[in-house]
């Protein structure tokens, strides 16, 4: 090993080591030569600069000191940039998927004074000096002492504030939810009509008791009634109890239908909608989401909205109904015992408000958490083969158990902390119901005030035992309501990230392509620090057969992400036929586009159904002519069912060259005026490699295609190789030419692999 190895893998091991354990500490020398550089005075805050200009770990320092910013480059640096602190007047953080960039500025200046770069692992340190710089310019004076508390605080008071629009915003979220009961008014106008009507049924059988406690059975003992009229007041009493029951099941039945098809409907085109908007976001979204996080926003928070949307809207409004009419009969009954009930309503309310307000918080963490277990699932499962290749199941094991246990902690804070609450409210409504029996047993006694009769006591006290049950209804419904609203945030903030650009049918729709593709200055770059592609520039005439060759990390596949409309470029012009491809409707534009990737992906269905994505509407013959074309059709044949045969998930019952077959008649089916081939020959032996390609020569004619292989055999047939080295385009030419280049890029790339092609051989 070259020395110059040996110290370039000692320095990573270093930077690891500082990556693995607490924040990286400021070496004393450092401070030594902040000190000499600042008449004596140390480093006021520090953070460590783990990232160079091209994203390569290194090991920098920057150093807020009293009067000047400091960016030592390395740990040796003599010279450090210096920036005079009264110079910024914009301090601003670039943020990107991995890592970031701190930028110090003049107002409406593009070019920083300094920039440093860093990875996550240094956010807090880094933010700790933006902090201080921002508050700076805003003229507000920050103890660096103070620094650490002063940037927490200012964290925590987004994160509170963000709770707080949440609960804020619980009213537009549920009247959100409320717009999706449009289509079902007819089952939300029955369900709640029947809902009413088994409200009022329920307030007659205590009238009834009352008044056969007052008007029949006092009559009764003083020998009042005769037989005959008490069998006809029986007849009467229990016939109509008969058909007020009768009337109120049947009046359930219909409710609980008409409800439960309702918070079936909602939640199908809640569902409906965020699956259809997720198709609508770019890449970029999906790249920074964990696909476990996506997949419980449409399974799981759409389910939990079920129950609150089919019960919990209508039972909410009935019992604020019940609870008015209710408290409306008690005080007319008797307005002192009346008022005793109803005049603490309020102060019920507002505890179930505080309580939603505090318990909210204990929702959105256990759906993070859910949203973890979930995780794990969609990162084992497709990977399954790979977990029992290195025999990791029990560490897998393990790793769900920990999120799970993590979940139930989760959850367990949710109960703790409702199970809690309930007891004590239950506590003061038995308490006020104290009250009224030591109120209104003396009455009934005739010891003292007013006398009560027997029969208004006792309908009293059931009017009294049914106006607490819109009370518990109430309080069930705002944990309800939270669980509720905190599903329907994660869903809706999904379904309010703005949708690709792209995508858009007000763009220019592209009927035909011929296949011209134009690069012009090309930029880009996926974290918006570092960049990927610059100043990239060619052209590709239609039907051109082009190769992209070039060491792994030169940008190839990001062009061709580029050229299929997955990204957009972020300084340049990507143009199709002439037109800039950000000004057109991409969905229409890859209705020409084919792509035959290094990795096929089939979806678990029928060989029929795979190789027709692209065109559902495709004939049985179509496609069998595609299979051949493919060199598919024989090895189809040979299995039990066909063409009908049901291929595993992502297609793991076939080898990687029969996949890759049916990758290749998909696009054959597919009839692309512009092909993208991306390794489509890699990882695959020798006889099935010859066959691919004999399908990919039949393939490519006619169209315009941007082929990449490491493999530079494959490309012998390119009309033009465009050759890339760290994000630029190098070298561009035919094969042949290519290789008379002395010091090229190209000759190297293939006398290498002419080596070690010469190696396997011996």
């Amino acid at each position: 090993m070259s020395t110059d190895t040996h110290d370039r893998l000692h320095k990573d091991r270093i930077i690891i080591e500082r990556y693995a354990g607490q924040p990286a500490q400021i070496p004393p020398a450092l401070i030594d030569r902040v000190k000499a550089l600042n008449n004596g005075r140390g480093p006021l805050l520090y953070a460590m600069a783990d990232l160079d200009t091209v994203g390569k770990l290194t090991q920098g320092w920057l150093v807020l000191g009293h009067d000047e910013v400091f960016f030592f480059a390395t740990a040796d640096d003599n010279n450090p940039d210096r920036l005079d602190r009264s110079e910024i007047q914009q301090v601003m953080e670039l943020p990107g998927l991995s890592s970031s960039a701190l930028l110090m500025l003049r107002h409406n200046s593009r070019l920083p004074l300094m920039q440093v770069n860093y990875s996550r692992r240094q956010k807090q340190a880094m933010e700790n000096i933006r902090f201080v710089l921002d508050q700076q310019v805003k003229g507000h004076a920050v103890s660096p002492e103070n620094a650490d508390r002063a940037y927490a605080e200012s964290v925590s008071a987004k994160i509170k504030d963000a709770q707080s629009s949440v609960m804020s915003s619980q009213f537009q979220i549920i009247m959100r939810l409320i717009g999706y009961f449009r289509p079902y008014r007819k089952d939300v106008t029955v369900g709640f009509a029947c809902a009413l009507v088994v409200t009022m049924l329920n307030l007659i059988p205590p009238f009834i008791t009352g008044y056969v406690i007052d008007k029949i059975l006092k009559p009764l003992e003083l020998g009042e009634l005769s037989s005959t009229a008490t069998t006809e007041i029986t007849l009467s009493i229990v016939g109509g109890l008969a058909l007020l029951y009768l009337t109120r099941e049947l009046c359930v039945w219909v409710r609980l239908k008409r409800l439960a098809y309702l918070g079936e409907n909602v939640a199908h085109d809640l569902r409906r909608d965020l699956y259809s908007h997720l198709q609508k976001l770019s890449l970029t979204f999906f790249s920074k989401k964990q696909t476990g996080s996506i997949i419980s926003r449409v399974s799981s928070d759409t389910d939990r909205l079920w129950d609150f949307i089919a019960f919990g809207v209508v039972e909410a409004t009935l019992a604020i109904v019940m609870l008015i009419g209710l408290g409306t009969v008690l005080i007319s009954m008797d307005w002192q015992l009346g008022l005793i009930l109803v005049i603490p309503v309020p102060a019920y309310l507002y505890a179930y408000y505080l309580h939603g307000k505090h318990i909210n918080k204990y929702f959105m963490k256990a759906w993070r958490k859910w949203s973890d277990v979930t995780a794990v699932l969609s990162d084992t499962i497709p990977g399954m083969r790979v977990v029992k290749a290195f025999s990791q199941e029990s560490r897998e094991v393990n790793r769900f158990g920990k999120r799970n246990d993590k979940a139930l902690e989760s959850f367990r804070e949710v109960h703790g902390v409702w199970t809690k609450f309930w007891p004590m409210l239950m506590g003061t409504v038995h308490f006020v119901t104290l009250i009224v029996w030591a109120f209104a047993l003396p009455r009934v006694f005739g010891d003292w005030g007013k006398p009560l009769s027997v029969g208004t006591f006792v309908a009293f006290l059931m009017y009294m035992g049914m106006f607490f049950h819109p009370l518990e209804v109430i309080g069930q419904i705002t944990r309800m309501l939270n669980r509720a609203v905190s599903s329907a945030h994660r869903v809706f903030e999904i379904m309010d990230t703005e949708p690709d650009p792209t995508l858009s049918n007000e763009r220019c729709q592209v009927t035909e392509v011929s296949g011209k593709i134009v690069l012009e200055n090309v930029n880009f770059s996926y974290d918006g620090v570092h960049e990927t592609l610059r100043n990239i520039s060619f052209t590709i005439k239609p039907g051109e057969m082009i190769g992209l060759v070039g060491p792994s990390g030169a940008g190839k596949s990001t062009i061709t992400n580029l050229i299929a409309g997955f990204y957009q470029a972020t300084g340049g012009k990507v143009l199709i036929d002439g037109r800039d491809l950000a000004e057109v409707d991409v969905s229409s534009y890859r209705q020409h586009l084919g792509m035959v990737l290094q990795e096929p992906f089939l979806f678990h269905g029928s060989l029929l159904e795979n190789i027709r994505y692209g065109q559902r509407d495709a004939g049985y013959e179509d496609v069998i002519e595609a299979a051949r074309a493919a060199n598919a059709h024989d090895f189809i044949c040979k299995l039990p069912l066909g063409y009908d045969t049901v291929v595993g998930e992502r297609g793991h019952t076939l080898s990687g060259g029969e996949r890759q077959r049916i990758s290749i008649a998909r696009a054959i089916l597919h009839n692309p005026k512009i092909l993208i081939l991306d390794e489509a020959t890699s990882n695959v032996d020798t006889e099935t490699e010859r066959k691919i390609q004999e399908a990919l020569n039949k393939l490519v004619q006619g169209r315009t295609v941007i082929a990449i292989a490491h493999r530079l055999s494959t490309l012998k047939q390119a009309d033009r190789l465009l050759v890339m080295k760290d994000g630029q385009l190098v070298e561009q030419g035919s094969h042949q030419d290519l290789l008379e280049l002395p010091d090229g890029v190209y000759r190297k790339l293939h006398n290498m692999q002419t080596e070690l092609h010469e190696q396997f051989a011996i």
